[in-house]
C-alpha cells in the first residue's frame, strides 16, 4: 500500500509539471515571435533568425508534446537548453546589456515545479545554469557586441527582458496553482464519492454477515429438530438394527450441524476452525464415554468450508469407530487426535491404545458404510487415508490432504 501511494503521488505531481509545460512553451514560442519582430524594428535583422527558428521549433515542441510523443521530462530540458542557446546567440550579437541572462534564471524555477527529478538531475541542471551563465557573463560582458544599439533601445530591450520573464513566472504559477487546486478539488471530491462508496459497502457487508450468521444459526437448529426426530423415532423403532442405523444417521448430522455452529460463532463465514471443532467432538465423546481419555493435538488452523465439511464427517467416522469396536476388555482406552501441518499439505492422525486392527485389514474390502463414507469424503477433499496398528498395539489412521485457502 505504501509503494502503491508514493507511486500514485508521482504520477499526480508528474502530471501537474505536464500541464505547467504547455503554458511555458506557448509563452517560450509568443515571445519568440516578439523578439523576432523586434530585432528586425531595430535592424538587426540578421539576430531575428535566431528567434524565428526558435518560435518554429517551439510550435514543433508544442505540437510533440499534445501528441505525447515526448515526456514532460524530455521537453522541459530540451526547451530549457533551446533557450540557453538563444540567449547565448542575443547576448553576442546584441550585448550583455540587453538582460537576455534573465532567462537564464527563469529556467530553474520552472524547472524545480516537478518535484519528480532525481537528485543528481536537480544537481546537474542548476550547476549547469550557473555554469552556463558565468560563461556567459565571461563571453559577453564589457565586450563589444555585433551591432551596436542606442542605449534607450538597449534600456527598451532590457525592460522588454524583465517584463516578460516576470509575466512567464506569473502566468506559469497562476496556472499551476490553478491546475494544483482544480486537481486537489478533484482529488477530494473523488475521495469523498469513494468514502461514501466504502461506508455503503461496509454496511452492506455488515447486513449480509448478520444474514449469513442467522442462516447458518437457522441450518443448525434444523439439523438438531433432525436429530431430535431421529432420537423420537428411534425410541418407537424395536428393530435393534433400525435402532442402530437411526443412532449413527444422527450422529453424522450432529457433526454437520457442528461445523454450522462453528461458522455463525466466528466472524469469518467461509472459514472453520479446525482445532476447536476438534475439542468440541472429543468433549462429546467424553461425556457419552467417561471411561474414555479423549486428548487433541493440533496445529491452530482455520480450514476452508468445502475442507472442513468432509473432514469433521471423517473425524467422527472415525471416532465412532473407535469407540464401537477398540475398547473391548481395555482398561484405560485412550483416543488421541492430532493435527499437523506438513510440507504438502496438512496430516491428521487418530490413534487408539485399544485392541487394534485385525489381520489383513483393508479399507477398500470393508463392507462398513462409516468407512465407505471415510472413503468417498477423503476422495472428495483429494486426501489418502492409510491405517495400521500403532506400537501400543492400538489402531491408528492417518489422513493426508490439501487445503489452498487455509489460514493458520
Amino acid at each position: 500500500m505504501v509503494i502503491l501511494k508514493f507511486e500514485m503521488d508521482n504520477i499526480l505531481v508528474e502530471n501537474r509539471f505536464k500541464q505547467v509545460m504547455i503554458p511555458a512553451i506557448i509563452m517560450g514560442l509568443i515571445t519568440n515571435i516578439c523578439l523576432a519582430w523586434l530585432f528586425y524594428f531595430i535592424d538587426a535583422s540578421a539576430v531575428a533568425i535566431s528567434p524565428a527558428v526558435s518560435a518554429v521549433f517551439f510550435l514543433i515542441y508544442f505540437l510533440l508534446f499534445k501528441k505525447e510523443l515526448v515526456t514532460s521530462k524530455q521537453i522541459s530540458l530540451v526547451v530549457a537548453y533551446s533557450t540557453v542557446i538563444e540567449v547565448f546567440i542575443h547576448s553576442y550579437f546584441l550585448g550583455w546589456g540587453m538582460g537576455f541572462y534573465c532567462y537564464m534564471f527563469l529556467l530553474p524555477v520552472v524547472f524545480l515545479l516537478n518535484t519528480n527529478w532525481k537528485r543528481w538531475m536537480v544537481i546537474f541542471f542548476n550547476s549547469s545554469m550557473v555554469l552556463l551563465s558565468i560563461l556567459l557573463w565571461v563571453i559577453t560582458y564589457n565586450n563589444t557586441p555585433v551591432y551596436i544599439i542606442p542605449e534607450h533601445v538597449i534600456s527598451f530591450i532590457g525592460l522588454f527582458n524583465i517584463a516578460v520573464c516576470a509575466i512567464i513566472i506569473y502566468v506559469v504559477m497562476v496556472y499551476f496553482s490553478k491546475t494544483v487546486n482544480r486537481k486537489d478539488e478533484d482529488l477530494m471530491e473523488a475521495n469523498i464519492r469513494l468514502e461514501n462508496k466504502n461506508k455503503k459497502i461496509v454496511g452492506q457487508h455488515k447486513k449480509l454477515e448478520v444474514l449469513l450468521k442467522e442462516v447458518h444459526h437457522r441450518v443448525k437448529n434444523n439439523l438438531q429438530i433432525i436429530t431430535s426426530l431421529m432420537s423420537l423415532e428411534g425410541g418407537k423403532v424395536e428393530s435393534e438394527e433400525a435402532v442402530t442405523v437411526l443412532n449413527e444417521s444422527r450422529r453424522r448430522v450432529e457433526a454437520i450441524a457442528l461445523i454450522h455452529q462453528k461458522l455463525y460463532q466466528d466472524n469469518d463465514f467461509t472459514k472453520v476452525d479446525i482445532k476447536s471443532y476438534l475439542e468440541e467432538i472429543m468433549q462429546g465423546q467424553e461425556r457419552m464415554n467417561p471411561h474414555v481419555s479423549c486428548t487433541v493435538v493440533s496445529v491452530n488452523v482455520e480450514l476452508s468450508l468445502d475442507a472442513a465439511m468432509p473432514l469433521g464427517l471423517i473425524i467422527s467416522e472415525l471416532i465412532t469407530n473407535s469407540m464401537a469396536h477398540a475398547f473391548n476388555g481395555i482398561e484405560n482406552p485412550a483416543l488421541l487426535a492430532e493435527l499437523r501441518k506438513t510440507e504438502e499439505g496438512f496430516e491428521l492422525l487418530l490413534k487408539d491404545n485399544g485392541i487394534g486392527l485385525a489381520e489383513g485389514f483393508d479399507l477398500n474390502q470393508t463392507e462398513s458404510l462409516g468407512i465407505e463414507i471415510i472413503t468417498i469424503l477423503t476422495e472428495q477433499i483429494e486426501g489418502t487415508i492409510i491405517c495400521f496398528n500403532n506400537d501400543s498395539g492400538g489402531a491408528c489412521f492417518k489422513l493426508n490432504f490439501k487445503d489452498e485457502y487455509s489460514y493458520i
